[in-house]
């Protein structure tokens, strides 16, 4: 699931007890650091452990996270620190799936209106000029999307690396 990223109840638990992130619902808000004021929106989730007893793995799901709604989709049951698919039981650390894009769509599709289109002062807005006879070897900037998505990325990466250390 690219774009996302698990983080532990424990780990929430203690960023919410040191102030360093706010809650709305089930949207995490940064404080502080380059972070300051990055939403996310949490989807409740599970990290796969091991598996109880000494039976293979024959899901495939150790070291693997699933969303609620994918554990639905297996035909699993989650009973607080356990998963039950069929007959296994797998040991599960809850948490959350974190994810900015779903939020920034929210906020892309609020800028642009229902229609889907541009405000009309942004459509007036010259052109940008052509460039010159483009280089092959130069560094080519990202799409829009993905360079979101990397900043996003970014001020998540130092947010966990200023509070996990």
């Amino acid at each position: 699931m690219p774009g996302l990223l698990f983080v532990s109840q424990p780990m929430l638990d203690s960023w919410a007890e040191q102030g360093k992130i706010d809650f709305v619902g089930d949207v995490m808000t940064l404080l502080g650091g380059d972070g300051k004021g990055r939403s996310y929106a949490l989807d409740p989730a599970v990290r796969f452990l091991k598996v109880v007893g000494d039976e293979p793995d024959p899901n495939g799901l150790l070291r693997k996270v699933k969303s609620r709604a994918q554990l639905k989709e297996l035909g699993a049951d989650q009973i607080d620190a356990s998963v039950v698919l069929g007959d296994l039981a797998y040991e599960v650390e809850p948490g959350f799936l974190a994810e900015a894009s779903v939020l920034q769509a929210a906020a892309a599709a609020r800028r642009t209106g229902s229609s889907g289109q541009a405000p009309a002062a942004a459509s007036m807005a010259p052109p940008a000029p052509a460039p010159a006879a483009p280089n092959p070897y130069a560094a080519r900037p990202l799409p829009r999307e993905l360079e979101e998505r990397r900043k996003e990325a970014e001020a998540l990466a130092k947010f966990l690396l200023d509070n996990l250390f």
